[in-house]
């Protein structure tokens, strides 16, 4: 874990410095004028650290893959042009690789555009930057060293999220297809324009809760209508794979805090001197998202549903920070340091015990070793 803390304390103190220097409003709703600059340090020194990188969870198979690209030459001939196949993703690896770039200059591309479009989108929405930061690195941080065409195609999504957030369907639809040229899941966003309302305001909380539940209990009699699904979406998935376990009921857990919190904060969420607005919804919803899919992962394949329900763990990020400011202020310090406490001991569980020791699988080059391009 010791090759991980310098990236995550510089991540921590440009977060803490980035708040220092904005002014928030006095009932903690949001801010009022928020940094422009140090909040950067944290995208550029989160993708030096995954773009040096020569080993982690499927980076070799990554760069295997990328190692034994033949089509170099801008020769895209060979490639599927359906949105299962990942094109997109296919056409800039293929193109990288004609550039010359090297292999931790493909890494650092993708690094660049993940942690670059991850931070800006929670600075941009957070109302608590550094406590998003840090839920970001327990939560989040490792995920885009593993799977990175999902999480630069959850990237595009947030691109996605910021256009529907603004009422700009055209481009809305636009990012979503981006991001399902470079994987298939992508099309989970189009649930984006049913969740803007508010939490618990009306039925509609419940109403999902309830699709979800009745989704995970009925997922074992409907496993051919989700074969087909996967089918088309270029996945290649078996019955018996989705009688493998389900997810850790540890990580659902987790994943269901914002739900919990926001109910027994129902009266709170709903109570106009709390104020929340579109985005703040909508990533509260999105959250809720994420904790129920989850659910469904508890009755099928980890491997299936818990990616699924991926697409949407960044939204805790954003969520948690608001809910916590609206717990009562004589209650509010204690909650944060036993939050602190909590996903700290999570994040080690999960890069030291469930994936086995964080220091013993990652590998990466030094610094003065890298080169964007390879040298011949």
């Amino acid at each position: 874990m010791w090759k991980i803390i310098p990236v995550i304390t510089i991540c921590i103190c440009a977060a803490f410095f980035s708040d220092r220097f904005s002014r928030k409003d006095e009932r903690l709703n949001g801010y009022v004028y928020k940094e422009k600059f140090i909040w950067t340090i944290a995208i550029v020194v989160s993708a030096i650290f995954a773009g040096l990188r020569t080993r982690y969870n499927d980076t070799g198979t990554y760069l295997e893959t990328y190692n034994l690209l033949t089509n170099s030459n801008f020769d895209f001939s060979d490639i599927k042009w359906n949105f299962g196949s990942n094109f997109g993703y296919n056409v800039v690896t293929i193109t990288l690789k004609s550039l010359g770039f090297s292999n931790n200059g493909y890494l650092m591309v993708f690094a660049i555009v993940t942690y670059g479009i991850y931070i800006w989108f929670i600075h941009k929405y957070s109302t608590d930057f550094l406590m998003s930061m840090f839920l970001f690195i327990c939560l989040v941080f490792t995920f885009p060293l593993a799977a990175i065409k999902q999480c630069v195609a959850v990237a595009f999504c947030l691109l996605a999220v910021d256009k529907a957030i603004n009422k700009k369907w055209f481009w809305f639809i636009f990012w979503i297809l981006i991001a399902e040229s470079f994987h298939a899941y992508s099309f989970m966003y189009l649930i984006v324009p049913l969740l803007f309302f508010v939490p618990w305001q009306d039925k509609r909380t419940v109403m999902w809760i309830i699709i979800f539940f009745f989704a995970g209990i009925l997922l074992r009699p409907m496993i051919g209508t989700v074969l087909s699904i996967t089918d088309a979406l270029g996945e290649e998935y078996t019955a018996e794979s989705f009688n493998e376990g389900g997810v850790n009921p540890l990580r659902l857990l987790v994943c269901l805090v914002p739900l919990v919190l926001s109910f027994i904060l129902r009266k709170q969420i709903n109570d106009p001197y709390n104020e929340v607005n579109r985005a703040e919804g909508l990533c509260m919803n999105l959250a809720f998202l994420n904790g129920e899919i989850m659910f469904v992962a508890l009755f099928g394949t980890a491997n299936y549903f818990a990616r699924l329900a991926n697409y949407f763990y960044i939204f805790p990020v954003i969520a948690l920070p608001r809910l916590f400011n609206m717990v009562n202020p004589k209650w509010r310090t204690l909650m944060k340091v036993c939050v602190v406490v909590c996903y700290l001991a999570f994040f080690y569980y999960e890069i030291n015990i469930v994936h086995g020791r964080f220091d013993d699988d990652f590998r990466s080059i030094a610094f003065n070793e890298f080169h964007f391009f390879s040298l011949k």
